[in-house]
């Protein structure tokens, strides 16, 4: 008898963990929810220079999205030239996000003052520098300077 109760109770507990656990899993969102991962790189232009970054499909403000570890593409191109050209990492530009890629962004974030994950997004975007290119000469570096929508 007491060892039909324990079962029955042991099993009830069960349910209830699974029960729990299925509902923490099904309700609990992921970490980009509202991000993309970016395919391209594209020019966010202002009056006299502009800025190759990452971006969503091509356009300006598009730049709210997510390249961790294993990313591939023009995007990762485009910020390992910007980590190259403001902040000396050294990075062959592949198009690869490899550790190399990651340990740059994390310095970049250091320098930035954000947590150093090591994975770009949109608040790394908006607070590290990104290469400046001028609008009137071709392929002229100007600097580097945070992005701004304004």
């Amino acid at each position: 008898m007491r060892k039909k109760r324990r079962l029955r109770a042991f099993a009830a507990t069960g349910a209830l963990v699974t029960a729990l656990l299925g509902t923490g899993v099904a309700v609990a969102p992921t970490a980009s929810a509202a991000l993309y991962t970016c395919t391209k790189a594209g020019n966010i232009v202002y009056p006299s220079y502009y800025l190759r970054m990452p971006v969503n499909s091509g356009g300006a403000g598009e730049v709210d999205c997510l390249l961790p570890v294993g990313s591939t593409g023009p995007a990762v191109a485009a910020l390992q030239r910007t980590l190259n050209r403001c902040y000396s990492a050294g990075l062959e530009v592949d198009g690869v996000y490899g550790a190399l890629t990651k340990a740059a962004v994390a310095m970049a974030q250091r320098s930035a003052g954000v947590a150093a994950d090591g994975v770009y997004g949109p608040y790394t975007a908006a607070n590290m520098r990104h290469a400046t290119w001028s609008r009137d000469v071709p392929d002229h570096f100007l600097g580097c300077r945070q992005y701004s929508l304004s």
